[in-house]
């Protein structure tokens, strides 16, 4: 019979079978989400049919990446931003929200240094949630809720920079920004005529 060649160190469930020959499958009993990292380690003294000893790349692993934006609340391209818009980012997992103060900001036009931003929690999250979805079920995945250390000025275009190094909860950080750009309204007037 054939034998398993790998030890596989993996958080998610899988069958793994020979489809050939030469050709040896795993096949995942779901959908991956992010944050999973797996490694398949050949087993030592491993030998072929022929009584070789296999050759070449011992351990093969692959990553599902860190937590990235899935949707936004105000959608992406939207002109209509408060200057204190609080944002609401439905993401693919978990993330640890000190990798998110580090690593997410925004960029304003017109101002060099880029800003940080703040986790809303708590009471204030809550009720914004409740608001948000009061007539359809929430997402079924994590959200958190971002503002902007500092008010945007009125017109302004500005970009939601989702850095490099979000990490999820089991330590998979994402490895390229992910931006989002906006416009923030124009300042309130009335005219008279």
């Amino acid at each position: 019979g054939l034998i398993e060649p790998f030890d596989i160190v993996c958080s998610e469930k899988g069958t793994s079978r020979w489809a050939d020959g030469k050709n040896w499958v795993f096949d995942f009993d779901k959908d991956l989400p992010a944050g999973i990292r797996c490694e398949f380690k050949l087993k030592p003294g491993l030998k072929t049919l022929s009584g070789k000893e296999v050759a070449g790349q011992k351990v093969f692993s692959f990553s599902t990446g860190g937590p990235s934006i899935r949707a936004s609340d105000p959608y992406e391209g939207s002109r209509w931003l408060d200057e204190e818009q609080i944002f609401i980012l439905t993401l693919d997992a978990e993330p640890i929200n000190e990798s998110v103060i580090q690593n997410v900001f925004f960029s304003v036009e017109g101002i060099q240094d880029r800003i940080g931003i703040k986790i809303i929690e708590g009471g204030q999250r809550k009720e914004l949630l409740k608001a948000r979805f009061q007539y359809r079920r929430p997402p079924p995945f994590p959200m958190i809720l971002i503002q902007s250390k500092q008010r945007f000025p009125s017109g302004t275009k500005i970009s939601l920079i989702w850095g490099k190094g979000v990490m999820t909860k089991t330590g998979v950080a994402t490895d390229q920004d992910q931006i989002l750009r906006f416009q923030v309204r124009p300042l309130f007037s009335v005219e008279f005529h």
